[in-house]
């Protein structure tokens, strides 16, 4: 299995530039990783194919099977006697797991810039369905249409939903009267902040695109953010009546509808009914998909690989698994 380096990041057979461990043990403490998830021909059913070791630090490293590298729970068989690998929670493991130091580094930076701003206006609970709802969504995106030879961790799909897109959406509905500790009281500041955000969305998504990055994980993450903060926010500033937006001066026997205009209700209430039928069918469409499919789930939609990478260099065709024979 290699020598071990007695370091906590990988330097053997080659340098983590994110500080930490190697892919494998990534992997085999819970990274998102499709051979290990689902039943995939002419790969899981080969008992003698050869798989990295966890502790692998050398080229010509013993060995190990598809069971050791997965770690976890134990990988069964099916009724043919191949193993069925059924690690479906790795969409849930893979957001508390790094890459190294440098990859928790900046997004424990946006979740202390940003996170915490939003997390304190919506509250923990709200946050907190938004940050997992939006991790997983990107994993599930990325297990569907990812090549399966690539794994992925990190939290920057819980990230994306539960900051980026929630930020923007309270920008937009004029809930947050203090941001990042400036008052928002002109249109100017307003707009600037809402470029600064769309900048950051943007170029992020575009890095996204370049080798070694999960871009599926951040659109997933986006896209589920913005559906369950319309569904989860409080109403937005044109649903109140203008006297009773952002006062605490309400009276006591005031009704639901008293301080809200009654067909601007009707409208946002109909959005977020639609916005949570989404939600839901964005879940049960691709949990099904990989369930049925397992790894021939990216035949859906033959080009949404191109969403993760760009047609140049073949970057579009790395991550497949090959077997080759002594």
């Amino acid at each position: 299995m290699g020598v071990y380096t007695k370091t906590i990041f990988q330097t053997k057979p080659y340098f983590n530039p994110m500080l930490g461990p190697s892919t494998f043990l990534e992997i085999n403490v819970g990274a998102r990783y499709a051979p290990c998830m689902t039943f995939i021909s002419g790969i899981t059913d080969l008992d003698d194919l050869e798989w990295p070791c966890p502790n692998s630090t050398s080229v010509s490293s013993e060995v190990c099977s598809l069971s050791e590298l997965c770690g976890l729970s134990s990988i069964k068989r099916n009724s043919s006697g191949y193993l069925q690998p059924n690690q479906w929670y790795r969409m849930i493991t893979a957001i508390f797991i790094h890459a190294g130091f440098v990859h928790i580094f900046f997004n424990f930076l946006l979740q202390i810039m940003v996170g915490s701003t939003v997390e304190l206006y919506i509250g923990s609970i709200r946050y907190g369905v938004i940050y997992m709802a939006s991790g997983i969504s990107g994993f599930l995106l990325g297990t569907n249409f990812t090549p399966i030879g690539i794994a992925s961790m990190g939290a920057s799909g819980a990230l994306f939903g539960s900051c980026i897109s929630t930020n923007l959406l309270l920008l937009l509905m004029n809930q947050n009267g203090e941001h990042y500790g400036i008052k928002i009281r002109t249109r100017g500041a307003f707009l600037l902040w809402m470029l600064a955000s769309l900048a950051e969305i943007i170029i992020l998504i575009f890095l996204g695109f370049l080798p070694g990055l999960d871009n599926f994980s951040h659109i997933g993450g986006f896209m589920i953010g913005i559906s369950l903060g319309l569904v989860l926010l409080n109403d937005p500033k044109f649903v109140y009546k203008p006297e009773f937006f952002g006062t605490d001066k309400i009276p006591v026997d005031a009704k639901f509808l008293d301080i809200r205009k009654r067909p601007q209700f009707l409208i946002w209430s109909s959005v977020r009914l639609v916005m949570l039928a989404l939600t839901i069918l964005y879940f049960v469409f691709l949990s099904r998909n990989f369930a049925i499919k397992g790894a021939k789930a990216s035949q859906s939609c033959k080009w949404c690989k191109y969403l993760n990478c760009l047609p140049i260099n073949g970057w579009c065709d790395q991550g497949a698994i090959t077997t080759t024979s002594a």
